[in-house]
């Protein structure tokens, strides 16, 4: 289990239990599949992800079943929460955006612009995996809102105000920020009450271009688009627009950059040299040069790039990475070895995407791969 898995499992648990207090004495309707509450999802590459960005958007639809939650919940406290990080890391979501206008069709056009892809319908089919590994979910409303799900099932409407009400702390933002640590988010929900949604931080207006807004959170740091659904985007400026214009943004500010599909030291790939010389993690006893090189590799697949073996070096430098001996990598052989050895490491921990990542990322000067698996 990773460290924000943990965090995420002892922060999110005892809200959990407060929630099930609150609602196990209810009147439950005899009725299927009743609504259970959301809580925020990250994909199992989120943690280590240069970029940690959450979309946010209204709510769920038919999101689980609330008595079976219940029981879950009280037999086997955080049974449910796991339950839905598999869920989301098994992608489900990507078949449940179809057209662009919808949600998750947004939102999967988006991620995959952000890192240079275009088509990403191939999303729905298995594809661009490390985009879809390496950012969260969360909505402005814990419990759906009545029209979305329990008017449809016929639940009664006084019941589902007092679930309602017993959901209601949990939606604040404070709790994304203290489990997932995000340098952006994207809210996709127009009629969220701001001030209460971000209840204890003070946002403050960044940008007003139309129906985007840009905030900051000086507390800590966060920055938040806010932009319609994309069905309301439809209506309007088009969803292409908000895409290009989120990416503008986002390019703009930092906080991801253009990749030439080949990186080196020569100018072309500059920006992202740079991009990733800033956001790169230092080489640690718990984050040691294999980690290091797995990472790059990751990064460089969600974009369908790849870097020469001295670019590398120039980053494991940068960043602590020595060899065996204790000097500098200077490109030689052991650069090729530290490679090889990280697609080794990979395959044993039982981990072959990332080890073919590793394979097809990295490259010799004259565009051989550095390292035959074969």
């Amino acid at each position: 289990m990773s460290k924000m898995e943990k965090l995420y499992l002892e922060y999110f648990t005892p809200l959990v239990q407060e929630f099930v207090r609150e609602v196990e004495g209810l009147p439950h309707p005899d009725i299927n599949k009743i609504p259970e509450p959301f809580f925020p999802l990250f994909g199992k590459n989120y943690e280590r992800s240069a970029f940690k960005l959450v979309v946010v958007g209204q709510d769920t639809y038919w999101w689980g079943d609330l008595r079976e939650f219940i029981a879950s919940e009280k037999t086997n406290p955080g049974s449910k929460l796991v339950e839905g990080l598999n869920t989301f890391r098994a992608h489900e979501f990507t078949k449940w955006g179809g057209p662009r206008q919808s949600f998750w069709g947004f939102a999967m056009m988006f991620l995959a612009a952000l890192h240079g892809q275009d088509d990403w319908g191939a999303m729905k089919h298995g594809k661009m995996v490390e985009i879809l590994d390496s950012f969260a979910w969360g909505n402005g409303n814990a419990v759906e809102l009545y029209g979305s799900t329990a008017s449809k099932i016929g639940v009664p409407a006084s019941y589902w105000n007092s679930i309602r009400r017993a959901g209601e702390p949990l939606n604040r933002f404070r709790h994304i920020q203290e489990t997932l640590s995000p340098h952006v988010v994207l809210l996709m929900h127009r009629q969220i009450n701001i001030p209460a949604y971000f209840e204890g931080y003070h946002p403050n207006v960044v940008l007003k271009d139309g129906r985007l807004t840009h905030y900051q959170l000086p507390e800590v740091g966060v920055d938040i688009f806010h932009v319609p659904h994309p069905r309301s985007m439809n209506f309007g400026e088009g969803t292409d627009y908000f895409r290009d214009k989120l990416k503008e943004l986002f390019v703009q500010r930092g906080f991801t950059s253009v990749f030439s599909n080949f990186l080196s030291s020569q100018k072309e790939g500059k920006k992202a040299m740079d991009y990733l010389h800033a956001k790169a993690p230092a080489i640690t006893q718990n984050f040691d040069k294999y980690e290091f090189v797995g990472w790059v590799a990751e990064e460089l697949a969600k974009r369908d790039a790849f870097m020469s073996v001295p670019a590398l070096m120039d980053l494991v430098n940068a960043r602590g990475g020595e060899t065996n001996y204790g000097t500098p990598f200077c490109g030689g052989r052991g650069s090729y070895r530290l490679v090889s050895g990280t697609y080794h490491r990979l395959i044993s921990a039982g981990q072959p995407d990332r080890a073919h990542n590793v394979a097809v990322a990295f490259r010799r000067p004259n565009f051989e791969y550095a390292y035959d698996t074969e």
